[in-house]
């Protein structure tokens, strides 16, 4: 497991597909992806306007490759607009078991041709059923100085 190490407590970034190949089975504790979402863009570097076939073979292929560096216990994460969540999401459940889909409200600009996307959200599977290890770092919340209870308004911004 040696090789892992220089993994250990790193965002990596770069071709996952070829990054993959480098990290042994079941030897990651949490996967998180955020890939492109496929809305026929320019971008200089990256074709972000791939057929839907050939997308979600793509995405099926970094997928599987997520499941299997995950640890038994471990997290996977993937971020993306529902649209694809969806595709990602039954091709997940035949390697890993649904635990939470996480959204976010996305304000959006005036709606112009077709409806914009209301949220954005991620997909929280894990590899076990019952083992997955999500809550193993956990920090306390601040308390009030005065009254020793739980800071429910940090910051003031209720008040304003």
């Amino acid at each position: 497991m040696k090789e892992i190490i220089k993994y250990t407590n790193k965002i990596i970034q770069g071709d996952c597909l070829e990054l993959f190949k480098e990290i042994p089975d079941n030897s990651i504790d949490m996967t998180f992806a955020d890939p492109p979402f496929n809305l026929k863009k320019n971008y200089r570097s990256y074709n972000d306007k791939l057929e839907f076939q050939e997308y979600l073979k793509w995405c099926k292929s970094w997928i599987s490759e997520m499941v299997r560096v995950t640890k038994p216990a471990g997290s996977i994460f993937i971020h993306n607009i529902p649209k694809w969540l969806t595709y990602y999401a039954t091709y997940l459940n035949e390697f890993a078991y649904f635990k939470h889909w996480i959204s976010w409200d996305a304000p959006t600009a005036p709606m112009g041709k077709s409806l914009q996307p209301a949220h954005y959200g991620i997909l929280f599977y894990g590899k076990s059923e019952k083992d997955t290890k999500i809550n193993e770092l956990r920090y306390p919340h601040k308390r009030d100085r005065k009254q020793g209870f739980l800071l429910k308004d940090y910051g003031g911004k209720k008040d304003k």
